[in-house]
């Protein structure tokens, strides 16, 4: 069975604007259910909680706030939309001489700072 791999171009995402790249981390923790009596030679490992990290890199827009809560879908053309909803984890901003201004943000599931707390770059 052939593989179609799909590029990016026709992707569409909705909770920020400018974006010029995004990826989503899925991972969950392996957790170690060995146990005394177990036979076999190998650990035994399960699934554990999951984590997912979405990053994302915007250009012209800099009002990314650490700490700022963030609905955001990214839907492929053809393919299963993926979102996570969550806090601005990281903001980096960059303005390269000749180049566009842009900032890498980091989303995680979390709670909103309370906005005296949050930092906008």
């Amino acid at each position: 069975m052939a593989t179609t791999i799909q590029l990016g171009k026709n992707t569409t995402i909705s909770g920020l604007t400018g974006v010029q790249d995004v990826s989503m981390t899925i991972e969950a923790e392996k957790v170690d259910a060995t146990t005394k009596g177990s036979t076999g030679v190998y650990k035994r490992t399960v699934a554990g909680l999951q984590s997912r990290t979405l990053e994302a890199t915007v250009l012209g827009d800099s009002t990314q706030s650490y700490g700022k809560a963030v609905a955001v879908t990214v839907t492929p053309s053809g393919g299963t939309a993926f979102a996570i909803t969550g806090v601005v984890t990281s903001a980096k901003r960059t303005q390269p001489i000749g180049g566009a201004e842009a900032v890498s943000i980091t989303i995680k599931p979390g709670v909103a700072l309370d906005s005296g707390d949050q930092v906008t770059v």
